[in-house]
């Protein structure tokens, strides 16, 4: 029987007041439900912690880049 979820990981880059900037999602990813919950989000500047913590559509915008990333990532394996 496989896994009822599978530990993903994935690192978005951003750019924050001119500098270059990371942040780093560690996810479960639930196949049967597609549901994604996230372990971790580990960001490199605390500016922009603070623009994810604070802005609702920034984090539907993560959300939705991280289901495109574990949809290719999961192609062909069903």
């Amino acid at each position: 029987m496989p896994a009822s979820f599978v530990y993903g990981q994935v690192t978005l880059n951003f750019t924050v007041e001119g500098r270059a900037a990371s942040a780093t999602v560690k996810y479960r990813y639930y196949a049967q439900d597609k549901k994604v919950e996230y372990e971790s989000v580990k960001c490199s500047d605390y500016k922009l912690r603070e623009k994810i913590e604070s802005d609702p559509a920034m984090r539907e915008r993560i959300n939705g880049y991280v289901a495109e990333v574990i949809l290719k990532r999961n192609e062909g394996l069903s």
